[in-house]
């Protein structure tokens, strides 16, 4: 049996994202028996452990350099046939020097090229990758083979999903960032509208979004319509809720490939970033909708404030489009499961 480490610290979408390729790569292990441990942060480890194609999670329980000390030391007592870095950042290159192994494979960073389109230059070929496909390309060293069928896509999380179709719509308001987020007013008119159709919803909110969320049209509106609310839960019980969902209304955020790591499919709503970045949608069900603005992109991540002062990019994504691209994602009333 072969013993494979992969390196990743985060973060959540990234992590979704890695753990479907590995699903794949389990999916073509009956030939070529492995073990696949997964490095990554205390806070995503039970989650991961929950991924086909993970057979162990090893935590980064601190994230400063003692805890990257102890890390290795914990990996170090093993023998390892390949190590590979799906992360390619600082802290994961001085993990692998820790461990005085050169890895079999790291992913590709396409920093500089994000950089240059939002300077206003040419998207480029490199930029024609999706971070899944980036992941996709790291599995002939963790496989063993030299190419890779990808006819199968099974799902990391499948085993979360219950039997039957639901009726009940997920909503992520929050984004890391401001400027990524929907308008709390547009998602408010949108829950409106799901309770006018009796189509029960289900609010996901982030570790840090409590504070926002309360202080927004949302929390009234919730109330007032019998909105469920996911705060403060375990992140596999928040990949379980997302299973039950028939779509989640979504920023583009972690939830975004948690819940398609679900089976779940999505309605992403893209602002100042764009396709080109990766992080696009993969499910076939999934829809994106976007703002055609000649600023956009005009942020790596959604940090920097919108210089337009308006959030144009989402602000002109209307409750009524949304709610259209959800329709389409509902199962006709009485298909739900009881």
């Amino acid at each position: 049996m072969r013993h494979v480490l992969v390196i990743r610290f985060g973060a959540l979408g990234d992590l979704c994202l890695l753990a479907r390729a590995l699903s794949r790569a389990n999916a073509s292990a009956a030939g070529d028996p492995r073990r696949v441990t997964l490095a990554t942060k205390a806070a995503f480890a039970p989650l991961l452990a929950t991924a086909a194609g993970v057979d162990e999670v090893v935590a980064l329980e601190d994230g400063g350099l003692a805890g990257l000390l102890g890390l290795a030391s914990r990996l170090r007592r093993r023998k390892w046939d390949a190590v590979i870095d799906a992360h390619g950042v600082l802290r994961s290159h001085l993990l692998t020097l820790l461990l005085r192994r050169r890895p079999r494979a790291r992913l590709a960073k396409d920093t500089t090229a994000r950089l240059r389109l939002l300077a206003g230059g040419a998207e480029g070929s490199r930029l024609t990758r999706t971070m899944g496909e980036r992941f996709d390309e790291l599995l002939p060293a963790i496989t063993g083979e030299a190419t890779f069928d990808f006819a199968d896509d099974p799902l990391p999380f499948a085993t979360l999903r219950p039997a039957g179709p639901s009726r009940v719509l997920g909503l992520a308001p929050g984004a890391r960032w401001d400027t990524k987020r929907w308008p709390a007013g547009h998602c408010a008119e949108l829950l409106d509208l799901a309770a006018a159709h009796d189509v029960p919803v289900r609010f996901f909110l982030g570790p840090q979004e409590s504070a926002w969320f309360d202080a927004s049209p949302l929390a009234a509106a919730a109330t007032r319509t019998g909105a469920d609310v996911v705060r403060d839960r375990p992140l596999a019980d928040v990949a379980a809720q997302l299973a039950g969902c028939a779509a989640l209304v979504t920023n583009d955020s972690g939830l975004l490939h948690l819940a398609e790591g679900t089976g779940t499919p999505v309605v992403a709503l893209f602002g100042p970033t764009v396709r080109a970045f990766g992080y696009f949608p993969v499910h076939p069900a999934s829809r994106v909708l976007e703002t055609g603005l000649d600023c956009r992109p005009c942020s790596r991540n959604g940090k920097r404030p919108c210089h337009r002062g308006d959030l144009a990019c989402l602000a002109d994504i209307s409750a009524g489009a949304v709610w259209a691209a959800v329709q389409a994602l509902l199962p006709a009333t009485g298909e739900e499961n009881p």
